[in-house]
Parts: C-alpha cells; sequence; structure tokens
C-alpha cells in the first residue's frame, strides 16, 4: 500500500521564532504512528508520508530545527504556484497558515485546512486523535445550503425527510478515509477518531451515522451537540487537530487551548 501524503507549510509547523508551531503535535503524532506499526511489523511501509512545504527563504535553518526534532521528513521549497506542488505531492491533507493557498487548494479538490498559529495544550503522542466537523468536512455542504436558504424549520424537515439517503462525502473524508482504514487494517494501531457536529441525535444525527454507515465508514466517537459550544467537548478530547466549516466553531475551540483548522469550503464560506 502506497503512503499517505501529508503536506504542510512550514510557517505552519514552526513559529518565527524556531519553537514548534500549531502543527507540530500532529506531525510528531504522525511519525509516532509510522513508529509504531514498524514495530509492530517491520515488514510494513510506513503509512505517513510527510512533506515539508517551505515558504521560509533561509532553508539552512529549517533543515536544523528538522533535525533538532528529530523529525527526517521531505522538503520541498515553495518556488511556483501552490497547485503545481500538489499536483507533484498529491496530498490527502494539506496544512498552511495561508488561507489563500487554502482556498486553491480546496477548490482544486484538496483536503486542506487553515491553520492559526496560538497556544494549545501540551500533548502526549500514545494515540493519534484527530476530530471532524460533519457538515462542510466530513459531508457535502447540501443540508447547509437548506438551512443558508430557508431556514432552521426547512433543515429538520429536510433531514427527516432524506434520514436514509446519505450525504455525499466532504472536503476532509479522503483523510479519514485513510485513518479509518489504518484502524481496519491493523487493529492495534493507535489511532483515535472523532465526529463533533452541531447536528442532533434525531433525524439530522441519525442521517450523518447512515452516511457514514452506507459509505462502509466507522468513526470511535460521535458527539450530537444539538448546537451547543464544541469547546468544551473538544478541551475534554484534546485531538492533535480539529476540523471545522465555520469560524465561530473554530475560534471556541482555540479559546479552549485546543488545535483547530478552517475548511474554506462550501455555503458557510461561500465556496461552490
Amino acid at each position: 500500500m502506497a503512503p499517505f501524503t501529508i503536506a504542510v507549510s512550514s510557517c505552519a509547523l514552526f513559529r518565527q521564532d524556531n519553537s514548534p508551531g500549531v502543527a507540530f503535535p500532529l506531525i510528531k503524532a504522525l511519525k509516532m504512528v509510522n513508529q509504531r506499526l514498524r514495530e509492530m511489523d517491520p515488514a510494513v511501509e510506513e503509512p505517513f508520508k510527510i512533506v515539508l512545504i517551505a515558504t521560509c527563504n533561509n532553508m539552512d535553518d529549517l533543515k536544523k530545527r528538522i533535525d533538532h526534532y528529530n523529525l527526517k521528513i521531505e522538503i520541498v521549497r515553495l518556488e511556483k504556484p501552490i497547485l503545481k506542488h500538489l499536483e507533484e505531492i498529491k496530498p490527502v491533507l494539506f496544512l498552511s497558515t495561508n488561507e489563500q493557498n487554502v482556498r486553491e487548494a480546496i477548490s482544486a479538490e484538496y483536503g486542506a485546512a487553515t491553520m492559526f498559529q496560538r497556544d494549545y495544550h501540551e500533548y502526549r503522542d500514545e494515540v493519534l486523535r484527530v476530530a471532524f466537523d460533519g457538515d462542510g468536512v466530513l459531508f457535502s455542504d447540501e443540508s447547509e445550503k437548506v438551512y443558508a436558504e430557508k431556514g432552521l424549520e426547512a433543515f429538520f424537515q429536510n433531514e427527516r425527510d432524506n434520514e436514509a439517503t446519505p450525504l455525499a462525502l466532504g472536503p476532509l473524508s479522503e483523510f479519514f478515509k485513510a485513518l479509518e482504514g489504518l484502524q481496519k487494517r491493523h487493529q492495534k494501531i493507535p489511532i483515535r477518531t472523532y465526529l463533533v457536529t452541531s447536528r442532533g441525535s434525531s433525524s439530522p444525527g441519525i442521517r450523518a451515522l447512515k452516511t457514514l454507515q452506507k459509505n462502509n465508514l466507522e468513526i470511535n466517537e460521535a458527539f450530537f451537540l444539538s448546537g451547543a459550544p464544541k469547546g468544551p467537548v473538544l478541551k475534554a478530547i484534546n485531538p492533535h487537530i480539529f476540523f471545522d466549516d465555520q469560524m465561530t466553531h473554530v475560534e471556541g475551540a482555540l479559546q479552549n487551548g485546543v488545535i483547530c483548522a478552517h475548511v474554506p469550503y462550501g455555503v458557510k464560506n461561500k465556496l461552490e
């Protein structure tokens, strides 16, 4: 099986003062998964390939930082439009602090998200924990369009009418499939996935679960919050990264010390 490529910008991995940046805990956790899997089966190829897209001018300094933290990752200098690099790299996930680059990647149908250099809680690396919002992230924004155009009651009616109809999958679904597929192939692999959604547990929640079921996808834990703030739940989970398409939820996560990335996709972000 070919490894899954994760592309990350140098500005997301390191801060300007050379200290670990907001993407650092995730990258370290991905490297930990690689190591654990090799320990379980030395014949297995490492599942994640990390590619650092260098946006800084001092490459020697960047290489020293990578060596200092023993990351052993591939470096690509940003010398052409970001989409040209992504076409060559073919990542299942691209993380950057540059919103325009992320928007271009999303428009080209890459899984991508914008990261924010904020303080975050300390992380342990025993298990890689990744949390996803539902609509506009794991799923398409088709239900969000109903809410935006017709209001909340129309949204609930739409979900009742289409409870058994799966939603189309969204921009982060390929990254989720990579994690979920590894869990199925290697039962002891240290990965846990979470769905943290504003949907309630009635028809909206049922439709989300049926979407996963009909795509033969399994998630470890699901939280249906019925519009309640996501920050406290995410603080308890303490994921290495949480993906959401709405900045209000991103801000709530950041205020709770949770690493969060914005997915600029769909009607909530005026992207079609």
